[in-house]
């Protein structure tokens, strides 16, 4: 039985990283399955989810990708999960999507997810921007959630808007539409 493996890689960006990484997969016979890669300020992160073949080991891996890391400048992990760890998740339930916009300070992402985890709620993903606009600092962040069934939408946005308001930023709610593919 194939094996799920997470990998993750971080280092300074050029041109080929994901190219080397995927063909050096293709050549061990990985399937991916999953993955999320990004560039901030110069750093690429990538994880994958990914299968390998039945007769191969993590370190076989690993040693797959020395080379890559080497070369490309990256460091490279990876983890066998569990069975109950590799196992799909169901699709989301009760998805939304939350903005956070204002001037920069420090606090503002503990203030927020602090908020949402003290309220039952799983983040997704999250990403943040920080840019100027004129002589103003200018922060982002977009979260995708799940919300508990039992919190009633308008609790939630009474919840943010509070504290967005403590933090001086602005904080929208919107449940995301999901469609099967």
């Amino acid at each position: 039985m194939s094996k799920t493996v997470v990998l993750t890689g971080v280092g300074r960006d050029r041109v080929g990283i994901v190219a080397d990484v995927a063909d050096q997969l293709y050549k061990l016979g990985c399937n991916l399955l999953d993955s999320s890669m990004t560039l901030l300020r110069g750093e690429f992160a990538l994880i994958l989810m990914l299968q390998l073949p039945e007769d191969k080991s993590v370190s076989d891996l690993k040693e797959a990708l020395s080379g890559v890391e080497e070369r490309m400048g990256l460091t490279i992990t990876a983890r066998e999960l569990s069975e109950e760890e590799a196992r799909e998740p169901a699709e989301p339930i009760n998805p939304f999507m939350i903005s956070v916009y204002g001037a920069d300070k420090p606090g503002i992402v503990a203030g927020i997810t602090r908020a949402l985890a003290e309220m039952g709620i799983n983040i997704t993903d999250v990403q943040t921007k920080y840019s100027h606009a004129g002589e103003q600092e200018i922060f982002v962040m977009m979260l995708e959630v799940t919300v508990p069934e039992a919190l009633p939408e308008q609790a939630l946005e009474a919840a943010l808007h509070q504290i967005g308001k403590d933090l001086e930023v602005d904080v929208s709610v919107q449940q995301i539409e999901v469609y099967e593919l």
